[in-house]
């Protein structure tokens, strides 16, 4: 059994990425055809990796294709969740039974890499499974999983703020010196979107100096790698926990590499979690832009009020908990896919909304001290996504759970202040969906 240490766990180079998403396609394809099948392109591969770093992306690969399968979990009722040991272990199983070099070189890259139940079966087989005669198992293979971390930095648009990239570099035994960088996407929560591999923060900051964002905005600051290392690893959990999340074609691939890294770095800061914005907070905000010189037009029961508060409420509910920071690209997800899905179609209400949004944005832009011309961006958003909100506010196929059950009582004449009919009423609707 190999003795390798195991990482702690809370709860590229540009050719070598080519290289590996086209090995990854082709095992993809293997796939379908069940572990053993896959098993024989997986050994032979593994005799081509080049050192620590080749290794260590080829085997996240791999993970990101078992990570891909994972709601496969929950559709088929395998009551796991588990999914790297569950598509994986008959997989590393049948590398074990081909044997040779290969198969010892590509069970430790996988010990390395997963580091639940699938690596420590994967490293126990490596120990079992002999080299072939006069072809012995590289030496870097001790340098799998044990790259030091070296620095840390957080790439962000220091206007709006819509996204950060959190980078960690690292150094193999070898010498070898890269950074891994994890996009949190703060429109949606604080989830990764994005992985990249980088040659180092240095190279990063050289091509953000000759190539100079034309606004100014685009900042590389240092920071702590416990501090990197534990918004990288919160970000990847919730994208872990979210339904079919909106990642790049890379992520999948690079999400364990990046994992690796986080769990290599000493003194891991863990991230806190969003506190949720009190009520009583929200309407002393709603409050004070009443009172303020762009909202002191409208009378606190009027449509505008209210839709002050439910963008007040879609930042801190849904975005990042920072109801004053808007950008044209929160407009757009507040507009055109939040308010079709919660709001029911209301024209008084849609109608009002973009004059009460435009005073919001420039209240919010003011307390912010937001650039003038990031507040009149933010503002030509909100006319370009009315229509939008509008069609999508009368498309069924748009509106969430509550919308659509909201909807239903509206159209069944039920008074929502009637608690026997609206008890009545939900029964139904329970039964309804029961059967369909």
């Amino acid at each position: 059994m190999s003795t390798k240490k195991r990482r702690h766990r809370r709860g590229g180079h540009p050719a070598k990425l080519a290289r590996r998403r086209d090995r990854n396609a082709a095992r993809s394809q293997a796939a379908a055809r069940g572990p053993n099948r896959l098993a024989r392109p997986i050994v032979r591969d593994a005799l081509g990796l080049s050192g620590p770093l080749d290794a260590e992306l080829w085997g996240s690969a791999l993970m990101g294709m078992l990570w891909s399968r994972r709601y496969a979990l929950r559709l088929e009722n395998l009551g796991s969740t588990d999914y790297a040991r569950m598509f994986g272990g008959p997989l590393v199983e049948a590398i074990g039974r081909i044997g040779g070099t290969g198969a010892r070189i590509a069970l430790s890259v996988i010990e390395a890499v997963d580091d639940g139940e699938l690596g420590l079966r994967a490293g126990e087989l490596a120990g079992e499974v002999p080299e072939d005669a006069g072809h012995a198992v590289p030496d870097w293979i001790a340098a799998l999983g044990e790259a030091e971390i070296t620095d840390a930095a957080v790439m962000r648009d220091e206007v709006f703020d819509d996204a950060c990239t959190v980078f960690l570099e690292a150094r193999h035994p070898d010498g070898n010196v890269h950074a891994v960088g994890v996009l949190v996407d703060h429109n949606l929560g604080g989830m990764a979107k994005d992985v990249m591999v980088v040659d180092s923060i240095d190279g990063v900051a050289r091509v953000m100096r000759e190539h100079p964002e034309p606004n100014g905005a685009l900042k590389l600051e240092r920071i702590s790698p416990g501090i990197a290392a534990g918004r990288i690893h919160a970000a990847l959990e919730l994208t872990d926990m979210t339904w079919d999340p909106p990642v790049s074609e890379d992520y999948a691939d690079l999400r364990a590499l990046a994992l690796m890294r986080a769990d290599e770095t000493p003194r891991l800061v863990v991230a806190n979690d969003r506190a949720e914005m009190p009520s009583a907070e929200r309407d002393r905000l709603r409050d004070e832009f009443l009172r303020s010189p762009e909202g002191q037009a409208f009378a606190p029961d009027s449509d505008e009020a209210y839709a002050v508060s439910l963008a007040i409420d879609f930042c801190a509910d849904y975005v990042d908990g920072r109801p004053l920071r808007w950008s044209p690209v929160v407009v757009e997800l507040f507009m055109a896919d939040w308010i079709p899905r919660k709001i029911l179609n209301d024209s008084e209400l849609f109608a009002r909304l973009p004059s009460a949004l435009d005073a919001w944005v420039r209240f919010a832009g003011r307390k912010s001290n937001l650039p003038e011309w990031a507040v009149a961006a933010t503002r030509e958003a909100i006319p370009a996504w009315h229509e939008t909100m509008v069609e999508r506010s009368e498309d069924p196929a748009a509106a969430g759970p509550a919308k659509e059950f909201l909807t239903a009582v509206q159209k069944a004449g039920i008074d929502l202040e009637d608690r026997d009919a609206l008890d009545t009423f939900v029964a139904g609707w329970n039964a309804r969906s029961v059967m369909g």
